[in-house]
């Protein structure tokens, strides 16, 4: 009997001290995910994620948060997860390879390929090159000339993201001399240039193309190795005879060591949510270019996003 006991006691010391280990695992999610975003609201990393925000939570059973978390181009949000619990209920929004420049670049403390890749959502929004609506510049070569005396001011993203990878191969491939001016997102830079405050931008085509259609600035080329399915009526750089091309995605991460289980349903909600009739009809109203990827196929992209950036370091680093 004292035996029965000592069992019975040690058994319950057990459950109160253990619960969550031991009956909580078979519950996932049982409270809200969160999704932080690299960037302010209103850019194109944001409107991704707020898109799927309301199917994923349909699929899941849980609410969605959305926290946004600019700063450093991307790295204060990308540090921040990648140090989070690997439970499955904070999620990365992140851009590539404006992560791999994040990493490799600014020194960001993460290790891209250590994510856990768990699906990426958009893909070939690319970034353009614009310049305000009156303008005197009507070509990247007119950029290249008035820019030989003096360095033009460009409006972009935190240094290492998209717009500054592209702002820095403008740079040293084209020879177009700039001061960058970084931004919160490619919205409030695209509204910078459309007010005048820098004389040329780089940043999302979604963001810039409004503006565009607004006749409040214009979009001279996009960066994309094919011109953007959504406004193709803009020629690419390679197009204009310049040796630039950015390929580009918008994905989901999670912290290092994130469990199949978890993994696993996370992902089934994506694709339940790719399925979904009102989403695919709410991205198509957004033109929004959807290119959906598993985890096997996003992580081998992100990688050889990640390689591509490897051999830019050069270009893309900033002199002391």
């Amino acid at each position: 009997m004292i035996h029965f006991k000592i069992i019975l006691i040690a058994f319950t010391a057990y459950i109160w001290l253990a619960p969550a280990n031991v009956f909580g695992q078979g519950k996932y999610p049982s409270e809200p995910v969160r999704l932080v975003i690299t960037h302010a609201a209103g850019g194109t990393t944001d409107m991704a994620a707020r898109l799927i925000q309301p199917y994923l939570q349909k699929y899941l059973g849980v609410p969605i948060v959305i926290e946004n978390m600019q700063g450093a181009g991307g790295n204060v949000a990308r540090s921040f997860v990648f140090k989070q619990p690997a439970d499955g209920y904070t999620l990365l929004v992140s851009q590539q390879p404006s992560m791999s420049s994040g990493q490799l670049v600014s020194g960001g403390k993460f290790e891209v390929l250590k994510f856990v890749h768990v699906f990426n959502i958009a893909g070939r929004n690319y970034d353009c090159v614009a310049v305000g609506p009156n303008s005197p510049f009507k070509t990247i070569e007119d950029l290249k000339k008035a820019s030989a005396t003096q360095p033009l001011t460009s409006a972009g993203t935190g240094v290492g993201s998209n717009a500054y990878i592209l702002a820095m191969l403008l740079k040293s491939k084209a020879g177009v001399n700039m001061s960058y001016v970084p931004f919160n997102s490619g919205t409030e830079a695209a509204l910078a240039l459309a007010g005048n405050q820098t004389q040329m931008g780089t940043g999302a085509l979604d963001s810039y193309a409004p503006l565009h259609d607004q006749k409040r600035l214009r979009v001279l080329a996009v960066s994309g190795p094919q011109r953007d399915e959504s406004h193709r009526g803009f020629p690419t750089l390679v197009e204009l005879g310049y040796d630039i091309k950015i390929d580009q995605m918008t994905g989901v991460f999670a912290p290092p060591g994130l469990p199949d289980a978890q993994s696993k349903i996370l992902v089934a909600a994506f694709q339940k949510a790719f399925a979904d009739k009102d989403y695919l009809a709410a991205t198509s109203t957004a033109k929004q270019t959807l290119q959906p990827l598993a985890p096997v196929e996003f992580y081998r992209a992100s990688e050889a996003m990640f390689k591509t950036i490897q051999t830019l370091e050069s270009v893309l680093k900033q002199p002391k």
